[in-house]
């Protein structure tokens, strides 16, 4: 995951416009993977059935991951549907997720700019109503402690907003823990104040 806070779609939203009797509907969700964006795409053409085109694009980690990304002109001319819903769901900054826009030929041709802004237009109007929630970033890090230092330990954890993750109760205490980087450094120094040095926080490689 990138080290940083983005905005996810916090429900699916939907918004149709109309350009020279074609209509262009543009359907939103979360996805976080090339699966989860299948299945949206499925739901949506049962939805809308028999349209012309089923564009797409999709963001499955952070707005500005190139490495986690993908779009479809679906017979649209190349580079005038699904690269500019992708540049417009990158602009708006929203990450984790698929923009589907259906369109309903109305029998005038648009030419090549008139469907990249018709396209554009959509995406933009959908994400304007999007209900949108903050995906925070932690970095995760492991604890070993005895169990004499935990009555110690735990307050600790709770005060730094620290996300246990998974634990291991058994010779000792193992805790895979998640922590927004700002809080790191001033837990570390807690908890060697604490414990004496013996237990601290340790990244995982």
């Amino acid at each position: 995951m990138p080290d940083q806070d983005y905005d996810i779609p916090a429900s699916e939203t939907e918004v149709e416009i109309e350009i020279k009797k074609s209509r262009f509907i543009a359907c939103v969700a979360h996805t976080t993977n090339a699966d989860s964006a299948a299945g949206f795409l499925t739901a949506v053409k049962k939805r809308w059935p028999k349209a012309s085109h089923y564009c797409s694009a999709s963001l499955y980690s952070a707005p500005d991951d190139s490495q986690s990304m993908a779009y479809s002109d679906d017979g649209e001319p190349s580079g005038t549907a699904g690269r500019p819903i992708l540049m417009a769901l990158q602009n708006s900054g929203v990450g984790e997720t698929t923009v589907i826009v259906v369109r309903y030929f109305g029998g005038v041709k648009l030419g090549t700019g008139g469907l990249q802004r018709a396209y554009t237009d959509a995406t933009v109007a959908a994400l304007a109503e999007l209900k949108k929630e903050q995906r925070v970033f932690k970095q995760a890090f492991q604890l070993n402690f005895a169990y004499t230092d935990q009555g110690s330990i735990e307050p600790l954890l709770v005060d730094a907003a620290a996300e246990v993750e998974s634990s291991d109760y058994e010779e000792s205490v193992r805790l895979t823990v998640l922590l927004r980087p700002a809080e790191v450094d001033g837990l570390q120094k807690k908890l060697q104040a604490a414990t004496r040095g013996r237990v601290q926080l340790r990244a995982f490689d």
